[in-house]
Protein backbone atom coordinates (compact mmCIF):
# COMPACT_ATOMS: atom_id res chain seq x y z
CA UNK A 1 0.00 0.00 0.00
CA UNK A 2 0.98 3.53 0.03
CA UNK A 3 1.51 5.90 2.89
CA UNK A 4 2.95 9.03 3.78
CA UNK A 5 6.45 8.95 5.28
CA UNK A 6 9.45 11.14 5.89
CA UNK A 7 13.71 11.14 6.22
CA UNK A 8 14.20 12.60 9.18
CA UNK A 9 17.24 14.65 10.01
CA UNK A 10 18.63 12.79 13.50
CA UNK A 11 19.26 16.82 14.44
CA UNK A 12 17.69 19.80 14.10
CA UNK A 13 15.86 20.22 10.89
CA UNK A 14 12.54 19.67 9.27
CA UNK A 15 11.67 16.19 8.07
CA UNK A 16 11.24 15.41 4.09
CA UNK A 17 8.16 14.02 2.91
CA UNK A 18 7.87 11.13 0.77
CA UNK A 19 5.33 8.93 -0.58
CA UNK A 20 6.38 5.18 0.32
CA UNK A 21 5.18 1.82 -0.81
CA UNK A 22 4.58 -0.18 2.27
CA UNK A 23 3.45 -4.21 3.18
CA UNK A 24 -0.91 -3.91 3.98
CA UNK A 25 -1.42 -4.15 7.62
CA UNK A 26 -2.71 -8.05 8.99
CA UNK A 27 -5.12 -7.19 11.67
CA UNK A 28 -4.57 -9.28 15.08
CA UNK A 29 -7.25 -10.60 17.05
CA UNK A 30 -9.17 -7.62 18.10
CA UNK A 31 -8.73 -5.31 14.97
CA UNK A 32 -10.59 -4.41 12.18
CA UNK A 33 -8.66 -3.62 8.84
CA UNK A 34 -10.19 -0.39 7.55
CA UNK A 35 -9.47 0.84 3.95
CA UNK A 36 -8.82 4.68 4.46
CA UNK A 37 -10.72 7.13 2.19
CA UNK A 38 -10.41 10.27 4.03
CA UNK A 39 -7.77 11.46 6.70
CA UNK A 40 -7.21 14.49 8.44
CA UNK A 41 -4.04 16.62 9.41
CA UNK A 42 -3.67 18.14 13.35
CA UNK A 43 -1.19 20.32 14.73
CA UNK A 44 0.80 17.01 15.81
CA UNK A 45 1.40 16.06 12.37
CA UNK A 46 2.21 20.38 11.93
CA UNK A 47 5.13 19.67 14.21
CA UNK A 48 6.09 16.35 13.04
CA UNK A 49 6.36 18.36 9.31
CA UNK A 50 8.47 21.74 10.79
CA UNK A 51 11.31 19.21 12.69
CA UNK A 52 9.72 19.62 16.23
CA UNK A 53 9.49 15.95 17.09
CA UNK A 54 12.40 14.13 15.14
CA UNK A 55 13.60 12.43 18.02
CA UNK A 56 10.31 10.47 18.66
CA UNK A 57 9.73 10.39 14.74
CA UNK A 58 13.32 8.25 14.35
CA UNK A 59 12.11 6.25 17.10
CA UNK A 60 8.79 5.74 15.88
CA UNK A 61 10.63 5.11 12.34
CA UNK A 62 12.48 1.50 14.21
CA UNK A 63 8.93 -0.42 13.58
CA UNK A 64 6.17 2.06 11.35
CA UNK A 65 7.21 4.41 8.23
CA UNK A 66 3.53 5.63 8.64
CA UNK A 67 4.24 8.49 11.18
CA UNK A 68 1.05 10.78 10.94
CA UNK A 69 -2.37 10.85 11.36
CA UNK A 70 -4.52 10.28 14.53
CA UNK A 71 -8.18 10.58 12.55
CA UNK A 72 -9.97 8.90 9.30
CA UNK A 73 -12.72 7.66 7.97
CA UNK A 74 -13.21 4.70 5.69
CA UNK A 75 -14.52 0.63 5.16
CA UNK A 76 -14.07 -1.97 7.06
CA UNK A 77 -12.80 -4.80 5.19
CA UNK A 78 -12.63 -7.66 8.00
CA UNK A 79 -15.08 -8.30 10.64
CA UNK A 80 -15.24 -7.33 14.15
CA UNK A 81 -17.86 -7.88 16.84
CA UNK A 82 -20.24 -5.45 16.15
CA UNK A 83 -18.36 -3.74 12.90
CA UNK A 84 -18.45 -5.93 9.57
CA UNK A 85 -16.54 -6.22 6.23
CA UNK A 86 -18.19 -2.89 4.07
CA UNK A 87 -19.16 -0.73 7.25
CA UNK A 88 -18.64 2.66 6.81
CA UNK A 89 -16.70 3.84 10.10
CA UNK A 90 -14.36 6.22 11.65
CA UNK A 91 -11.84 6.20 14.09
CA UNK A 92 -9.83 7.81 16.32
CA UNK A 93 -5.65 6.63 17.06
CA UNK A 94 -3.59 6.04 20.24
CA UNK A 95 -1.20 9.29 19.03
CA UNK A 96 1.62 7.76 21.33
CA UNK A 97 1.66 4.41 20.09
CA UNK A 98 -0.26 4.76 17.21
CA UNK A 99 -1.13 3.29 14.48
CA UNK A 100 -1.28 6.44 12.45
CA UNK A 101 -3.45 7.04 9.61
CA UNK A 102 -1.83 8.39 6.51
CA UNK A 103 -1.59 5.59 4.44
CA UNK A 104 -4.01 3.44 2.18
CA UNK A 105 -5.14 1.03 4.73
CA UNK A 106 -4.85 0.47 8.94
CA UNK A 107 -5.62 -2.70 11.59
CA UNK A 108 -7.11 -0.67 14.19
CA UNK A 109 -8.85 -2.16 17.61
CA UNK A 110 -12.65 -2.29 16.90
CA UNK A 111 -12.67 0.29 20.40
CA UNK A 112 -10.81 2.64 18.44
CA UNK A 113 -13.71 2.93 15.84
CA UNK A 114 -17.22 3.60 15.19
CA UNK A 115 -20.06 2.98 12.35
CA UNK A 116 -20.73 6.76 10.71
CA UNK A 117 -23.72 7.91 11.78
CA UNK A 118 -26.54 7.90 8.99
CA UNK A 119 -26.46 11.13 6.95
CA UNK A 120 -22.30 11.63 7.88
CA UNK A 121 -20.09 11.50 5.14
CA UNK A 122 -16.73 9.90 5.40
CA UNK A 123 -14.96 13.21 5.37
CA UNK A 124 -17.18 14.73 7.52
CA UNK A 125 -16.29 12.29 9.83
CA UNK A 126 -12.34 12.51 9.70
CA UNK A 127 -12.83 16.38 9.68
CA UNK A 128 -14.86 16.13 13.36
CA UNK A 129 -13.38 13.25 15.34
CA UNK A 130 -10.17 14.71 16.44
CA UNK A 131 -11.17 17.84 17.14
CA UNK A 132 -14.84 16.53 18.42
CA UNK A 133 -13.10 14.15 21.08
CA UNK A 134 -11.04 16.95 22.23
CA UNK A 135 -13.84 19.30 22.94
CA UNK A 136 -16.16 17.21 24.40
CA UNK A 137 -13.55 15.80 26.97
CA UNK A 138 -12.28 20.06 27.28
CA UNK A 139 -16.17 21.14 27.85
CA UNK A 140 -17.96 17.89 28.73
CA UNK A 141 -15.99 16.64 31.53
CA UNK A 142 -13.45 18.91 32.33
CA UNK A 143 -15.43 22.10 32.42
CA UNK A 144 -18.85 20.83 32.74
CA UNK A 145 -19.88 24.10 30.78
CA UNK A 146 -23.67 24.73 31.89
CA UNK A 147 -26.07 27.43 30.13
CA UNK A 148 -24.53 30.83 30.60
CA UNK A 149 -20.94 30.02 31.17
CA UNK A 150 -18.63 32.41 29.71
CA UNK A 151 -16.25 30.87 27.46
CA UNK A 152 -13.14 32.02 26.04
CA UNK A 153 -11.71 30.14 22.66
CA UNK A 154 -8.47 30.48 21.06
CA UNK A 155 -7.72 28.87 17.75
CA UNK A 156 -11.44 29.09 16.97
CA UNK A 157 -11.78 28.19 13.48
CA UNK A 158 -9.17 25.62 13.52
CA UNK A 159 -10.13 22.04 13.91
CA UNK A 160 -10.73 21.59 17.28
CA UNK A 161 -11.72 25.77 17.48
CA UNK A 162 -14.76 24.68 15.39
CA UNK A 163 -15.98 21.80 17.43
CA UNK A 164 -15.64 23.47 20.53
CA UNK A 165 -17.76 26.65 18.97
CA UNK A 166 -20.39 24.18 17.88
CA UNK A 167 -20.29 22.28 21.36
CA UNK A 168 -20.35 25.10 23.64
CA UNK A 169 -23.34 26.76 21.66
CA UNK A 170 -25.25 23.21 22.18
CA UNK A 171 -24.18 23.66 25.82
CA UNK A 172 -25.63 27.00 26.45
CA UNK A 173 -22.52 28.97 26.74
CA UNK A 174 -21.90 32.29 25.95
CA UNK A 175 -18.66 32.43 23.75
CA UNK A 176 -15.64 35.03 22.64
CA UNK A 177 -13.70 33.26 19.90
CA UNK A 178 -9.92 34.44 18.92
CA UNK A 179 -8.92 34.09 15.13
CA UNK A 180 -7.92 35.67 12.50
CA UNK A 181 -9.66 38.99 11.29
CA UNK A 182 -10.50 37.21 8.15
CA UNK A 183 -12.51 34.39 9.99
CA UNK A 184 -14.34 36.45 12.56
CA UNK A 185 -17.64 36.03 10.86
CA UNK A 186 -16.97 32.27 9.92
CA UNK A 187 -16.18 32.01 13.85
CA UNK A 188 -19.72 33.88 14.51
CA UNK A 189 -21.54 31.67 12.42
CA UNK A 190 -20.10 28.28 14.31
CA UNK A 191 -21.46 29.93 17.39
CA UNK A 192 -19.33 32.68 18.66
CA UNK A 193 -20.98 35.58 20.00
CA UNK A 194 -18.24 37.54 19.96
CA UNK A 195 -14.93 37.34 18.08
CA UNK A 196 -11.55 38.93 18.73
CA UNK A 197 -8.48 39.05 16.29
CA UNK A 198 -5.28 38.17 16.73
CA UNK A 199 -3.51 39.66 13.94
CA UNK A 200 -4.89 43.09 14.73
CA UNK A 201 -3.59 42.87 18.63
CA UNK A 202 -7.30 43.47 19.45
CA UNK A 203 -7.25 43.24 23.67
CA UNK A 204 -9.11 40.59 25.52
CA UNK A 205 -11.95 41.95 27.49
CA UNK A 206 -12.01 42.80 31.17
CA UNK A 207 -10.41 41.20 33.79
CA UNK A 208 -12.43 38.23 35.71
CA UNK A 209 -14.65 37.45 32.94
CA UNK A 210 -14.40 33.82 32.27
CA UNK A 211 -15.75 30.60 33.74
CA UNK A 212 -13.40 28.83 31.22
CA UNK A 213 -10.38 29.64 28.68
CA UNK A 214 -10.37 26.58 26.14
CA UNK A 215 -6.58 27.44 24.58
CA UNK A 216 -7.13 25.39 21.48
CA UNK A 217 -4.28 27.62 19.47
CA UNK A 218 -2.79 26.97 21.90
CA UNK A 219 -1.33 30.59 22.17
CA UNK A 220 -1.44 31.17 25.99
CA UNK A 221 -0.84 29.95 29.27
CA UNK A 222 -2.26 29.48 32.93
CA UNK A 223 -0.06 32.25 33.94
CA UNK A 224 -1.09 34.41 31.03
CA UNK A 225 -4.66 33.68 31.35
CA UNK A 226 -4.82 34.31 35.12
CA UNK A 227 -6.23 37.64 34.45
CA UNK A 228 -8.95 36.99 32.27
CA UNK A 229 -10.66 34.34 34.30
CA UNK A 230 -13.21 34.10 37.36
CA UNK A 231 -12.14 33.11 41.17
CA UNK A 232 -12.87 29.57 40.12
CA UNK A 233 -12.30 29.27 36.38
CA UNK A 234 -10.74 26.59 34.39
CA UNK A 235 -7.76 26.82 32.01
CA UNK A 236 -7.63 24.09 29.23
CA UNK A 237 -4.75 23.81 26.95
CA UNK A 238 -4.68 21.14 24.17
CA UNK A 239 -0.81 20.79 24.86
CA UNK A 240 -0.54 20.29 28.33
CA UNK A 241 2.98 19.35 27.62
CA UNK A 242 4.12 23.39 26.55
CA UNK A 243 2.46 24.76 29.99
CA UNK A 244 3.79 22.21 32.94
CA UNK A 245 4.59 25.62 34.78
CA UNK A 246 0.57 26.31 34.85
CA UNK A 247 -0.29 22.56 36.60
CA UNK A 248 2.50 23.87 39.47
CA UNK A 249 0.73 27.35 39.80
CA UNK A 250 -2.63 25.94 39.52
CA UNK A 251 -1.75 23.64 43.04
CA UNK A 252 -1.86 27.37 44.88
CA UNK A 253 -4.47 29.10 42.94
CA UNK A 254 -8.09 29.22 42.90
CA UNK A 255 -8.35 28.89 39.11
CA UNK A 256 -8.11 25.86 37.87
CA UNK A 257 -5.55 23.99 34.90
CA UNK A 258 -7.31 21.54 33.28
CA UNK A 259 -5.73 18.71 32.19
CA UNK A 260 -5.97 17.55 28.49
CA UNK A 261 -4.49 14.77 26.65
CA UNK A 262 -6.74 12.85 24.45
CA UNK A 263 -4.39 10.27 23.91
CA UNK A 264 -6.66 7.37 22.84
CA UNK A 265 -10.48 6.79 22.57
CA UNK A 266 -13.01 3.76 23.47
CA UNK A 267 -16.57 3.05 22.85
CA UNK A 268 -18.05 5.09 25.02
CA UNK A 269 -16.44 8.44 24.14
CA UNK A 270 -17.14 7.76 19.96
CA UNK A 271 -20.50 6.89 21.23
CA UNK A 272 -20.87 10.51 22.68
CA UNK A 273 -19.35 12.02 19.79
CA UNK A 274 -21.96 9.73 17.38
CA UNK A 275 -25.04 10.87 19.39
CA UNK A 276 -23.76 14.46 18.95
CA UNK A 277 -23.28 13.51 15.31
CA UNK A 278 -26.31 12.36 14.70
CA UNK A 279 -28.46 15.54 16.54
CA UNK A 280 -26.50 17.53 13.97
CA UNK A 281 -24.48 19.38 17.01
CA UNK A 282 -21.18 18.96 15.15
CA UNK A 283 -21.68 19.96 11.76
CA UNK A 284 -18.02 19.31 9.68
CA UNK A 285 -16.17 22.28 8.76
CA UNK A 286 -13.43 22.05 6.47
CA UNK A 287 -10.73 24.70 4.81
CA UNK A 288 -9.16 22.34 1.86
CA UNK A 289 -9.22 18.57 0.37
CA UNK A 290 -5.80 17.12 -1.27
CA UNK A 291 -5.48 14.20 -3.31
CA UNK A 292 -2.96 11.56 -1.87
CA UNK A 293 -0.05 12.46 -4.31
CA UNK A 294 -0.44 16.40 -2.95
CA UNK A 295 -0.01 15.45 0.29
CA UNK A 296 2.86 17.98 0.67
CA UNK A 297 0.93 20.67 -0.28
CA UNK A 298 -1.71 19.91 2.65
CA UNK A 299 1.26 19.56 5.09
CA UNK A 300 2.21 23.39 4.27
CA UNK A 301 -1.30 24.91 4.39
CA UNK A 302 -1.91 23.23 7.64
CA UNK A 303 1.27 25.69 8.71
CA UNK A 304 -0.23 28.48 7.40
CA UNK A 305 -2.93 30.95 9.45
CA UNK A 306 -6.05 31.70 9.37
CA UNK A 307 -7.54 28.60 8.01
CA UNK A 308 -11.02 27.40 8.34
CA UNK A 309 -11.67 23.91 10.11
CA UNK A 310 -10.06 20.87 9.08
CA UNK A 311 -7.42 19.94 6.13
CA UNK A 312 -8.25 16.57 4.67
CA UNK A 313 -5.92 14.20 2.81
CA UNK A 314 -8.40 12.16 0.50
CA UNK A 315 -6.90 8.35 -0.22
CA UNK A 316 -9.37 6.91 -2.54
CA UNK A 317 -13.18 7.80 -3.64
CA UNK A 318 -15.27 7.09 -0.69
CA UNK A 319 -18.19 4.80 -1.18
Amino acid sequence: MRAVSFDVPKGAGRPTLKLVEVAKPIPAKGEVLVRITHAGLNHGDHETYAGKQNKTLLKRLQTNPVLTGIEMAGIAESDGRTIKTGDRVYGYTNIFKGPWFHGEFVALKEANLAKLPGGMTSEGAAALVGGAVTSIAALERIARTKPGDKLLVTGATGSVGVTALQLAKHLGAEITAICHSSQREFAKSQGASDALAYDTNEQLPKENQFDTIFDAAPSLSFSKALPYLKPKGSYITTMPHLDVTGFLRALVSRRKWGFLLESDTDQKRLGRLSALMAEGVFVPAIDSVFAFDDAAQAFARQEESGKRGKIILTMAAAL
